[in-house]
């Protein structure tokens, strides 16, 4: 806990803390802060999809009090779903507190910066380090599975490093838990909306067939073809185009270059075709993890 204030109280620009149980409730409701943690607002870290990385902020529209309560009680009850998550590979997500119309959301700080940020400053990865990194997205991936939550926006950017070399999956702003069919004892496997970013994307998102942890898998692929070559497959492509090409040419993931040995680059293709991962289980087969155990 130490670990995670501190890491939030980098800013002399704001002095004294605010506690959850203290700070401001939506005007008008009865909803007060559900968690307890000092804090007050450091420097920006950086910018996502789903708000400005200081700490994790939604602004809440408050001329709706009904809709506003409902829609605070949702991003709670998913951050409350997020703070069940405990693995290494994944970022610890510690609560959510109201401020004025503005929910924090607040979450373990990871200072080494993204693989894409690596990337942008020393460029594609060695193989060794490129299996090493692998390996840990993978076993986040199938914790998330395990635990019946897909990701639904992997990529380098939301992938982060630790000084350590320990690597963590972030940003669970597309983030869902699989739906139980009760009736069947089953998972539902598909997730039917478009999340994600095109050139991550696997191919039955983009032609809306739904979302698995068949999907996720794709996008690991993806990030692994970002990582040995410093930009995602199909990035000479614009979005769109990306898109429809993804979408025409199903379970089709390029190759790596030729510098990685043949085992790397038969284990990306399996990612693209979600070979790794079968039925409900999130469990390696055994005749692809060669390529995980270099040293």
């Amino acid at each position: 806990y130490e670990s995670y204030r501190k890491a939030f109280l980098a800013s002399s620009e704001e002095s004294g803390l605010l506690n959850f149980e203290e700070s401001t409730q939506i005007p008008g409701s009865n909803l007060n802060n559900k968690d307890t943690i000092m804090w007050t607002r450091g420097e920006v870290l950086g910018k996502g999809a789903y708000g400005t990385v200081t700490v994790k902020q939604v602004v809440l529209d408050t001329s709706d009090r009904l809709t506003t309560e409902k829609e605070y009680q949702k991003l709670h009850e998913e951050v409350d779903l997020l703070k069940t998550l405990k693995h290494v590979n994944i970022v610890t997500y510690l609560g959510t507190c109201l401020e004025d119309n503005i929910l924090n959301i607040f979450m373990e700080f990871v200072p080494g910066g993204s693989i894409s940020s690596i990337l942008n400053r020393f460029g594609p990865l060695p193989e060794i380090v490129l299996c090493k990194y692998t390996k840990q997205i993978l076993e986040g991936v199938a914790y998330l599975h395990d635990n019946c939550v897909v990701h639904r926006d992997i990529k380098g950017n939301n992938v982060m490093l630790m000084p350590n070399g320990i690597v963590k999956l972030i940003d669970f702003g597309c983030a869902r838990r699989l739906a139980w069919v009760s009736l069947s004892g089953t998972h539902s496997e598909m997730l039917k909306s478009v999340h994600g970013t095109p050139y991550w994307m696997a191919p039955e998102v983009i032609n809306e067939s739904g979302y698995g942890r068949k999907s996720d898998i794709w996008s690991v692929g993806c990030t692994v073809f970002e990582m040995a070559t410093g930009k995602p497959p199909l990035a000479s492509m614009d979005r769109v185009a990306a898109m429809f090409y993804i979408g025409a040419h199903r379970g089709l993931m390029p190759s790596l270059p030729d510098r990685f040995s043949g085992t790397a680059v038969d284990f990306t293709l399996s990612l693209g075709r979600s070979m790794l991962f079968s039925g409900h289980g999130s469990g390696l087969r055994g005749r692809k993890l060669e390529f995980l155990s270099l040293d």
